[in-house]
């Protein structure tokens, strides 16, 4: 079998499928002056490991048009329905959050965080894990995680945002 017999395979079989979520959402910026778009994904399939619950996830902020770009900003967070102090993080040093004592289901959510460029690049991204424990304690298909992009142009006072979410 040849590697494009394999790749058209791979790309155009309706049994095969994409274990990942995403979502872009775009905002046309005022006066004509381009899109900026939120893009997050997250996997579908979480994988087990001790006793841990984890899903990879990635989240960008893209510009296209003919600014220049003063800042361009990635933010996310996500959240999950966890019980008896079950903890969330994304990944990231210091995101971390805890869930009360309590058997009662509550919604935890980690600290917002964020990638910034200010070197007039035109995309901004972050990629990482978010790991859930003890998995017995998270609710499942609570887990959501949203993105947040921002951009600032040259010449406008303004900072233009748009937000994703999976």
């Amino acid at each position: 079998m040849t590697i494009a017999t394999m790749v058209s395979i791979f790309l155009f079989s309706p049994t095969l499928e994409v274990f990942a979520i995403s979502q872009s959402k775009d905002y046309s910026i005022p006066g004509d002056q381009g899109t900026l778009t939120s893009n997050v994904w997250r996997s579908t399939s979480p994988t087990y490991s001790g006793n841990t619950i984890q899903w990879d996830w990635q989240a960008s902020a893209v510009y296209s048009g003919n600014g220049t770009v003063e800042m361009i900003k990635t933010e996310w967070y996500s959240s999950a329905s966890l019980r008896n102090s079950a903890s969330i993080t994304m990944g990231v040093s210091g995101d971390g959050a805890t869930a009360g004592l309590s058997s009662s289901w509550q919604t935890v959510q980690t600290k917002v965080k964020y990638w910034e460029n200010s070197n007039g690049a035109q995309s901004s991204s972050w990629r990482s894990n978010i790991v859930i424990s003890p998995y017995k304690d998270y609710r499942s298909d609570t887990i959501s995680t949203i993105n947040t992009a921002y951009v600032k142009l040259k010449g406008d006072p303004r900072t233009f945002y748009i937000s994703a979410g999976v």
